[in-house]
């Protein structure tokens, strides 16, 4: 079989960019990938008592909701969620009571004034369109969501077996500023759907992006490399899929494993053969071309967007540190006030503390200084379109380049990152191990939390890395 040119392309590329020969550490799998979004991992973040909570910032302009429900678990899945199904909406309706209830005991703190508003989970598409007017309603009664405030909410396929639903649902979310989706794709091979148990097929996807456009929503689709049994026509196929339905973002994810997942479990007894690091990060390259030759711009990593102007005009406007988002609902994640938090990872617990008035944090770090250096650092690079020195001498004193030289200097020589002047930029070839070389500029003080050793949740809910050590 004669590979396609954008096959052949890749694994030009691959060989070009002489990814074998990265340090082990660099090499890019499944087992000890870390997904960044948070920063220390679960498994390091302390307890929280009831007078370790951090301060609150004055003001708040971002919050996450965590809706920790589906109608099955896909097997490669480690977010905190709770199986319910399609006919029980009631229990997410009530959940979302209590999510009011933890935004007004925010109130009592800080003054809520969000202008975005992430809506994930689990499936926030499974929440009953009256419980979701209910909620949103509330907010901007509260005049918790500012009257500007833009969000993001997720979509899971089946959303789009009930169109007349569907519709009501986007009604609600359009009129309360909620004018983006995302949508759970991931793959075209249908086999490899039904494997993962993400319930659902591959022909709903024209139809669900003319209704969205429809409705007036911005859409972003979510596809998943690295899966087992991808092969790479199949991932082809899923390019070629998501290009022809013309989503205004796409957002590209490497499959990662943690442990307590089912696929874990089937990798760990040999039902399972994960790809090596040839395939997955051929499919990353294919991504790249593919998105590249239809007009799409990476902002900066793993994201893609078109009709958003020249990237190359863009520059941080401040350091990630300086962002402050709630968490609310269990299995939620927050940062502010120099703290990295989260909420119990328990629906029962959750209800109790909000309806007796008690926070539902559960465990955080306060980062200092350095660990903090460290944090916007490996943010920046995941994030921003490139390390701007100058934001972190006003913030630090220092810069990355100063503060972390001998490190800076090998991914130069590996050809992972440019330096020009006060700015650092990742490269192609860089890009495609973005989280790998963020993970170099941890704290290496910060272990795991006494009460973490054996710790089933806290394995399966880890976000945590596990790579070898670096070898130069």
């Amino acid at each position: 079989m004669v590979d396609s040119p954008l096959v052949a392309e890749a694994a030009r590329l691959y060989d070009a960019y002489r990814l074998d020969e990265l340090p082990r550490a660099l090499q890019r799998n499944s087992l000890d990938y870390y997904y960044l979004s948070v920063y220390p991992a679960l498994p390091e973040l302390r307890p929280l008592g009831p007078d370790d909570a951090p301060p609150y910032p004055a003001t708040v302009n971002s919050a996450y909701v965590h809706v920790p429900f589906c109608s099955g678990v896909c097997d490669f899945c480690s977010y905190y969620l709770v199986a319910v199904g399609l006919g029980r909406r009631a229990a997410v309706g009530r959940y979302l009571e209590q999510a009011r209830a933890e935004f007004d005991c925010h109130a009592r703190h800080t003054t809520l004034d969000i202008t975005y508003l992430y809506i994930g989970g689990g499936t926030p598409s499974l929440i009953p369109p009256a419980a979701l007017e209910n909620f949103l309603g509330h907010l901007a009664e509260r005049r918790y969501l500012n009257p500007a405030a833009v969000g993001t909410l997720e979509l899971h396929p089946e959303f789009f077996a009930d169109e007349a639903n569907a519709v009501r649902f986007l009604t609600i979310l359009k009129r309360h500023g909620i004018g983006r989706v995302s949508v759970g794709y991931q793959a075209s091979d249908e086999a490899v759907l039904r494997d993962s148990n993400r319930r659902h097929t591959t022909g709903f996807l024209g139809a669900a992006l003319a209704l969205l456009r429809a409705e007036g929503f911005l859409v972003n689709l979510d596809l998943m490399y690295g899966l087992p049994e991808l092969s790479l026509d199949d991932w082809e196929v899923t390019l070629n899929d998501a290009l022809a339905a013309a989503p205004d973002s796409i957002s590209t994810y490497f499959l990662f494993v943690d442990r307590g997942t089912g696929l874990y479990e089937r990798v760990r007894r040999g039902r399972v053969a994960l790809p090596d690091h040839r395939h997955s990060q051929t499919q990353h390259l294919m991504a790249q071309l593919a998105l590249q030759e239809a007009g799409y711009h990476e902002l900066p990593n793993d994201f893609w967007a078109r009709d958003v102007g020249d990237p190359a005009t863009f520059r941080p406007a401040r350091l990630p540190s300086a962002a402050a988002t709630l968490p609310v609902g269990p299995g939620a994640y927050g940062y502010y006030s120099g703290a990295q938090v989260c909420n119990v990872f328990d629906l029962a617990e959750y209800g109790r503390r909000v309806a007796g008035g008690v926070s539902p944090l559960w465990r955080g770090h306060r980062l200092d200084d350095a660990t903090a250096l460290r944090r916007d650092v490996m943010f920046a690079l995941k994030n921003d379109p490139y390390i701007d020195g100058s934001l972190f001498r006003t913030a630090y004193n220092t810069t990355p380049l100063a503060a972390f030289a001998p490190t800076m200097e090998r991914l130069a020589a590996l050809e992972l990152i440019t330096v020009e002047a006060d700015r650092l930029r990742l490269t192609a070839k860089g890009r495609l191990c973005v989280e790998e070389i963020a993970w170099l500029f941890r704290d290496p003080a910060i272990g795991p939390a006494a009460d973490a050793a054996g710790s089933a949740l806290l394995l399966k809910h880890n976000f945590a890395p596990s790579y070898p050590p670096l070898v130069w």
